[in-house]
């Protein structure tokens, strides 16, 4: 458990989260585990709480957490990488590099043309002929 401004993260592992309470609502950022690494999937703060700085508490709860217990991370979720991108003293905690955003973006982008292009449902636009 590591206290912040606003309370303590805490591993909820049932759920598969870590969790920070603020005001009867609750933050957190949902996680896998895999043998050698937390992956760190996606971080949720509840409307009722936004811009008050609790989504970067609880980067900073669940990496500290995470610095104490001795464990590494792999950031998938956007949040989380921002966060560390702008916090560069966490880099020592990732267990693998942080994925490029822009070109996620390129690839999301390509991948939806591609699917526009070609949908699976078409027949062949030119079929050989024997």
């Amino acid at each position: 458990m590591v206290k912040n401004k606003f309370n303590a993260v805490k591993d909820n592992s049932a759920s598969g989260r870590f969790e920070m309470a603020v005001d009867g609502a609750t933050a957190f950022v949902s996680y896998r585990l895999t043998k050698s690494a937390v992956v760190l999937v996606h971080t949720e703060v509840p409307k009722a709480l936004e811009g008050r700085g609790i989504g970067s508490a609880l980067a900073k709860g669940v990496l500290d957490l995470l610095r104490t217990q001795g464990r590494k991370a792999v950031v998938v979720c956007a949040f989380i990488a921002a966060f560390v991108r702008k916090h560069p003293e966490y880099d020592d905690l990732l267990a693998a590099p942080l994925r490029d955003p822009e070109h996620e973006q390129l690839d999301k982008r390509l991948d939806e043309a591609l699917e526009e292009s070609f949908p699976a449902s078409d027949s062949p636009a030119v079929t050989p002929r024997r």
